[in-house]
């Protein structure tokens, strides 16, 4: 079981967590005490009108295969097969020093896709581009049969499956890979990804529609198991077909594959789709006036998510948020690790930090009823509360 740590406007500096049971009374105490208090935060922040939450490489990097290993690739990982190509060392002159000494895989991509799209008779670029992009597809397109996807069926059935009065669970991800996507059909889910009812063409307007449930004589019901999945980066069953994004159901390669590496220094994607509609639909869920958000195994090292994010804890009040990564209070951790610690110490009771792993946020998110449920209770509770 993962090492847990907190440090929330409930705690007192923070708050380790033991794997076992403390033996000394006063210890378990305190501890239980945390818990429950970290329990009803993260109810809080699931039961919000708006709840949203962001995906990062972490939440992959747990999966393991058949025989028993991770496939999933780190971007240090990435980096280091990229690096080695020997198209790259043809072009490492043409482009940006500073991604490379980074070591930003999608900084350099997005820097050499920049300067291809200037100088499209490059063919230098181009081939480095392909050879780098292929290598990004095989890695991240690890997902099959025999993946194990229990955290993430159970993480859906905590955060995705709430009351139909509620806006739905909003998971953006900026990962390749197609763990959520195969985690909903496990587990019964309907994700809406912008590409309609087994849509083919990507087509923002699809977010904007909703699954019913019939049945004869009763009026129409909103199916509960249903969440938006916008996946920031791109896909690998996503293909780039001119200017439309075409989803592939064959499990097949790409042609094109779209997969997008936004940078902080190129606005090239900032007028294209589907990166437009997922941007827009991020920024305007971190406005709404009573918003829960999750960010998890999310290292705050994409300035494009990173500057809409604390602008919303600047100005959003009703904004209540938990930020989970095991590498939270590392010497190498992000600046905004550190300007939340900052708020949180000063007063901030909206935050939460969470030093663990994927697999251990979903032991500790609670299994929060829905609102139908909770209501019902009450009611029966005020009818004839003397039977209870």
């Amino acid at each position: 079981m993962s090492k847990l740590a907190l440090l929330g406007g409930y705690t007192k500096g923070w708050q380790e967590i033991e794997n076992d049971t403390p033996a000394d009374e006063n210890e378990r105490s305190i501890q239980e005490a945390v818990l429950s208090a970290l329990s009803g935060e993260l109810t809080a922040i699931c039961n919000s009108e708006t709840l949203v939450v962001l995906a990062g490489s972490g939440t992959s990097l747990g999966i393991k295969d058949s025989s028993g290993k991770c496939p999933a690739p780190s971007m240090g990982g990435l980096w280091e097969e990229v690096k080695n190509l020997p198209s790259f060392n043809k072009v490492r002159g043409q482009l940006s020093s500073t991604p490379i000494s980074n070591q930003n895989l999608e900084h350099v991509l997005s820097d050499a896709q920049s300067r291809h799209s200037f100088e499209p008779s490059n063919s230098d670029l181009e081939a480095f581009i392909s050879e780098a992009e292929s290598i990004v597809w095989n890695k991240c397109n690890f997902i099959n049969e025999t993946s194990d996807l229990v955290t993430h069926e159970l993480f859906l059935r905590k955060v995705a499956r709430r009351s139909t009065r509620l806006q739905r669970t909003q998971i953006y991800t900026t990962n390749y890979d197609l763990a959520f996507e195969t985690a909903a059909q496990r587990s019964r889910f309907n994700a809406i990804d912008g590409f309609g009812y087994g849509g083919q063409t990507f087509n923002g307007a699809s977010f904007d529609l909703d699954y019913v449930r019939r049945r004869p004589h009763e009026p129409l019901t909103l199916e509960p198991n249903v969440f938006h999945l916008l996946k920031l980066h791109g896909s690998v069953d996503w293909n780039s077909v001119g200017t439309e994004i075409h989803k592939l159901y064959d499990s097949s390669k790409p042609a094109n594959p779209a997969l997008f590496y936004p940078s902080a220094t190129k606005y090239q994607l900032s007028y294209q789709q589907p990166y437009l509609e997922f941007m827009s639909r991020f920024q305007i869920a971190l406005r709404q006036p009573d918003v829960g958000l999750i960010v998890v195994g999310f290292g705050f090292n994409d300035d494009h998510l990173t500057a809409p994010i604390e602008a919303a804890l600047r100005s959003n009040i009703g904004l209540r948020a938990v930020f989970v990564s095991p590498g939270i209070r590392g010497t190498k951790r992000s600046t905004t690790f550190s300007w939340i610690q900052q708020l949180i110490e000063r007063g901030d009771r909206r935050l939460t930090l969470l030093e663990t792993t994927f697999d251990r946020l979903v032991e500790v998110l609670p299994d929060v009823p829905s609102r139908e449920e909770r209501d019902a209770y009450a009611e029966r509770l005020a009818d004839g509360g003397a039977k209870f």
